[in-house]
C-alpha cells in the first residue's frame, strides 16, 4: 500500500475526473492522503487552457520534488496531454500520462518499475471512463459533480480542448442516470452536470437525446434532488431549455454562458459562432424567462487585434446585461492555435490592465446581483459548519449565504430570506 496524493488543476471536469483517479487508487489499496509531506505518489490532473495553468503545475512539481524526495510524481490531464516531452522533462517527474490513460493510472504505476517508462500513451485523446462510485473524498460534499459529455467539435482560435479532448463525446444516458440516482441514495443533496461542453449533449448518440431529454429523464429518476448545470455556449441556450428551468424548481436558476469578447470583428477572429447581438438575445432570454437566475459569463481581456475601442465595446455590453459575476481571463498564447501566431499580439501590461477592468466591472455585478436578491425567499443547502451553529450555504441562484441553523446538518435544504450582514456578508434567515 502506498499513500496517494491527487492535485487538481483547472475546471470542473478536471475535478470529476480526479475523483475517479482517487477512487481507482483506493480500490486498487492505496491510501488516499491529502497532506503533501505524507505522499509516496503525488498524481496531479493539470490544466493546459492557459500559460498560467502550466506554469503553477511546474511549480507544483518542483515544490514536491524538492521537499519530498523519492517521491513518484505523475502527471495527467491536459498539459500533459498537449506537451509531454516538455513535461517529462521537468526535474522529478516519473511518469507523464494521457487523458485516456487516466483510468488506469494504478496499473501504469504499478508497473513503472519494470517498464521504466516516462511518457505513456499520449497520442490519442480521451477521458476517464466509468461512472463515480463515491469515495471518501467525494462523501465529505453535499455536491456532487457528473460528467456527461466531454471533448468539443468546436474550432475558437484560441482554445486548445479540442485537441487535448478531442471531438464531442456523449456519455450514454443510461450511465448517467445510475450514477446520479447511486449519489442520491448517497445522501448528495445536488448535482452539477458537466462537460468540456455540456450544450452539444446527445448529438452523437442515436436517437433524439439532447440536454433538455436528459434533465427531464434524470428529474423523472429521483426525487428531491437538485440539478445545476455547468458552463453552456450561447446558441445552444435554447427557448425549450429555458422553458424547463423555469419550470422546474429542482433545476437550478443559474447559467453560465461564456461571453469572450463584445466586438463583432474580435469574435470572428475568436471564431466564435455568435455577434455580440445575438449574445445579449440570450442572456435578456434568460432573465425574462427566469427573472431571479444568476448569469455569468466568461471574458477573455486583449485578444490579438482587440483595441481601445473593441475593449470599450466588451465593457459597455457587460454593463447593459443582467449579468450577475465574471470569469475574466488575459488572452494566453496556447502554442498549436491559430490565435497564437496572429498578429496584433499585445503587451501583457495591457491584457493584465484590461483585467483589471473587467474584473471591478464583475465585482460590481456581483453586488447588483446580490442587492436585487435582498429581501427574497431562495432554497439553500447546508455545505459545511462554520461554528456557533452557521453554515455555509448556497442557494438555487449560486448564491452564498451564512445560515443559522440549530438541529440541521451538512446536506438539509432549508428555506431562507436573503439579508445582509453589517460586514457585507449574505445571510439567509430561516423562514
Amino acid at each position: 500500500m502506498r499513500r496517494v496524493l491527487v492535485r487538481t488543476f483547472g475546471c470542473k471536469l478536471n475535478q470529476y475526473e480526479s475523483q475517479f483517479i482517487a477512487e481507482s487508487f483506493a480500490s486498487a489499496g492505496h491510501r488516499l492522503v491529502a497532506d503533501e509531506s505524507l505522499a509516496d505518489i503525488h498524481v496531479l490532473n493539470t490544466c493546459s487552457v492557459t500559460a498560467r495553468g502550466d506554469s503553477e503545475a511546474r511549480k507544483f512539481i518542483r515544490r514536491a520534488a524538492r521537499t519530498s524526495p523519492g517521491t513518484l510524481i505523475v502527471v495527467t490531464g491536459c498539459y500533459a496531454q498537449r506537451a509531454p516531452w516538455e513535461v517529462a522533462g521537468i526535474e522529478g517527474v516519473g511518469l507523464v500520462a494521457g487523458n485516456a490513460e487516466k483510468s488506469r493510472l494504478p496499473r501504469l504505476v504499478e508497473s513503472l518499475a519494470e517498464e521504466r517508462a516516462k511518457v505513456v500513451h499520449v497520442d490519442g485523446t480521451g477521458s476517464a471512463s466509468g461512472p463515480l462510485r463515491c469515495g471518501p473524498e467525494f462523501q465529505k460534499r453535499s455536491r456532487a459533480l457528473v460528467r456527461i459529455q466531454d471533448g468539443c467539435d468546436g474550432a475558437c482560435s484560441y482554445c486548445v480542448v479540442p485537441s487535448v479532448r478531442g471531438g464531442s463525446r456523449s456519455v450514454p444516458g443510461r450511465q448517467i442516470l445510475e450514477e446520479v440516482v447511486e449519489l442520491q441514495a448517497r445522501g448528495f443533496r445536488e448535482v452539477v452536470l458537466t462537460g468540456a461542453r455540456i450544450g452539444s449533449y446527445g448529438q452523437d448518440l442515436e436517437g433524439k437525446y439532447s440536454l433538455e431529454s436528459l434533465l427531464r429523464a434524470l428529474l423523472a429518476a429521483t426525487g428531491e434532488l437538485r440539478l445545476r448545470l455547468s458552463s453552456i455556449e450561447p446558441p445552444e441556450l435554447g427557448a425549450q431549455l429555458l422553458e424547463l428551468v423555469a419550470g422546474e424548481e429542482r433545476v437550478c436558476s443559474h447559467f453560465h454562458v461564456p461571453l469572450q469578447s463584445g466586438d463583432r470583428e474580435v469574435l470572428g477572429a475568436m471564431r466564435r459562432v455568435y455577434s455580440p447581438a445575438e449574445y445579449a438575445e440570450r442572456v435578456r432570454a434568460v432573465k425574462s424567462a427566469c427573472p431571479d437566475a444568476c448569469i455569468g459569463a466568461d471574458v477573455m481581456a486583449g485578444f490579438p487585434g482587440e483595441d481601445e475601442i473593441a475593449f470599450l465595446r466588451t465593457c459597455e455590453l457587460i454593463e447593459a446585461l443582467p449579468l450577475s459575476y465574471l470569469h475574466v481571463f488575459p488572452f494566453s498564447r496556447r502554442p498549436g492555435t491559430d490565435a497564437c501566431s496572429m498578429n496584433g499580439q499585445l503587451a501583457e501590461s495591457v491584457k493584465k490592465g484590461r483585467a483589471a477592468i473587467l474584473r471591478e466591472l464583475g465585482a460590481a455585478k456581483r453586488r447588483e446581483f446580490e442587492e436585487s436578491q435582498l429581501g427574497t425567499v431562495r432554497v439553500a443547502i447546508l455545505e459545511s459548519e462554520a461554528g456557533d451553529g452557521n453554515f455555509v450555504a448556497s442557494t438555487e441562484n449560486y448564491l452564498k449565504v451564512l445560515v443559522h441553523e440549530d438541529g440541521h446538518s451538512r446536506g438539509d435544504k432549508v428555506r431562507v430570506r436573503i439579508r445582509r450582514l453589517p460586514g457585507g456578508e449574505l445571510f439567509g434567515e430561516a423562514c
